[in-house]
């Protein structure tokens, strides 16, 4: 029986693991940990390694304290999939995942990997058992089912409910879970938090989970390590002790002195403060359509107009306009913001409540 294969963008071929092979695994990853423990690290699990979970357990792993020693040691977990599993070898020779055009990703793994030792990529999810924190960044995409019409679509949810049951069996009841994904608003205490009660409570722990949220600022390009890095971040947590954990985890790893962090009080607000970031952008997106068709039809190259503009700085090297003490920030990325069309009611449904009048954008 021939054993299936994952294939990387470049061509090379690796095996898939074996059910064998789950427990020396686990024993390479807990020698690897305890090391870390005896240096007084944090054990931070990285879920998802995709073009966000990558370079951000890249930046995790390499933050350091007020000495500058090495703080964290971070696991970055992918599933063994054919279409993903050869991201976890790439990534333990110290090879960066994704390609970009910032040379600071691939100087980034390569330290942490072959340097510093504070990244390492595994498969098995047992890893989620030695983790301080965990930070999620499972995909959660729209779904639409027919083109021009996004009122028969829906958020797919599958991967983060299945991420998120997979956590609450494994982990400690006093690990901090950080959700990244950019979800529908409601996300995070209305299906997440409630799963993880669930399995919290299958296992006999009383304690309450402690679950946070702040999305992913990620734009991919010549600043890739700077968007997570050096950049506004909002945060959140389900309760007081989660929302006081985050905001300790995020001042440690991003530059919070030059782009100060803001504090929510409920994961809902910061949820829909990306999606109406999203939206804007996505709005945007469909006015420019608009007007080079029109522009095309009518004989126009609205092009030579965008090139009086390509020496304009870029958005992060302008302060940026203000809604009372909190900025307002142009979304850039792949997603196009249609998760806001959902809003979900405390018992886990979409709601229909929030749609809009335009489907704006197909993708």
């Amino acid at each position: 029986m021939s054993i299936p294969h994952s294939t990387s963008p470049s061509g090379e071929s690796f095996p898939l693991p074996v059910k064998a092979d789950y427990n020396n695994e686990l024993k390479l990853i807990e020698g690897l940990v305890q090391r870390a423990l005896s240096e007084n690290k944090e054990i931070v699990v990285v879920m998802g390694l995709g073009f966000v979970g990558a370079v951000m357990a890249a930046i995790v792993a390499d933050t350091r304290d007020t000495t500058g020693k090495n703080s964290k040691f971070v696991i970055g977990c992918q599933r063994p999939s054919p279409r993903s599993f050869w991201k976890i070898p790439l990534i333990n020779r110290g090879e960066a995942p994704v390609k970009a055009e910032d040379p600071e990703v691939d100087v980034l793994i390569k330290r942490c990997v072959l340097e510093d030792k504070t990244l390492v990529a595994t498969y098995n999810s047992d890893c989620l058992q030695f983790a301080d924190c965990v930070v999620v960044d499972v995909q959660c995409d729209f779904a639409k089912k027919e083109l021009g019409n996004m009122k028969s679509g829906e958020a797919d949810m599958a991967a983060l409910e299945d991420t998120m049951r997979t956590i609450g069996e494994k982990i400690q009841a006093d690990c901090l879970v950080l959700i990244e994904t950019t979800v529908a608003p409601g996300t995070t205490e209305f299906v997440a938090w409630p799963i993880l009660k669930k399995e919290f409570a299958n296992r006999g722990i009383q304690e309450i989970p402690l679950l946070a949220h702040s999305f992913e600022r990620v734009m991919p390009g010549k600043q890739y390590v700077a968007s997570i890095r050096d950049f506004w971040r909002v945060c959140s947590g389900c309760e007081p002790i989660a929302r006081a954990r985050v905001e300790k985890f995020l001042h440690e790893v991003l530059n919070t002195k030059d782009f100060p962090l803001t504090v929510m009080d409920r994961p809902i607000e910061s949820e829909t403060t990306k999606i109406v970031e999203n939206s804007y952008r996505a709005t945007i997106l469909a006015y420019l359509n608009e007007w080079s068709l029109f522009a095309e039809r009518n004989g126009g190259r609205p092009h030579q107009g965008d090139q009086r503009h390509q020496n304009a700085p870029h958005p992060q090297q302008h302060d940026l306009p203000r809604a009372g003490n909190r900025r307002l920030l142009p979304a850039q990325g792949r997603r196009t913001g249609l998760l806001g069309l959902m809003l979900l009611t405390e018992d886990g449904r979409q709601s229909s409540v929030i749609r809009p009048r335009l489907s704006v954008i197909d993708t």
